[in-house]
């Protein structure tokens, strides 16, 4: 059986490695984006955590 040579090989790879770069950029991003937003969450909590303790020792 003999093996067809594409005269777009390279070029094909090339676009595959292209995307993949790109997906993995995107994912990364939205990975950074989400943990941001976590820990601005997290340093909301314990902020209302100390106001709440400050107002129950006050009393």
């Amino acid at each position: 059986m003999k093996r067809l040579h594409s005269k777009n090989d390279g070029f094909f790879s090339f676009s595959i490695y292209i995307i993949l770069i790109y997906l993995i950029s995107l994912y990364y991003q939205y990975y950074n984006e989400m943990m941001i937003t976590l820990d601005i969450r997290m340093n909301f909590i314990e902020i209302y955590q100390q106001k709440i303790s400050g107002l129950v020792k006050e009393e």
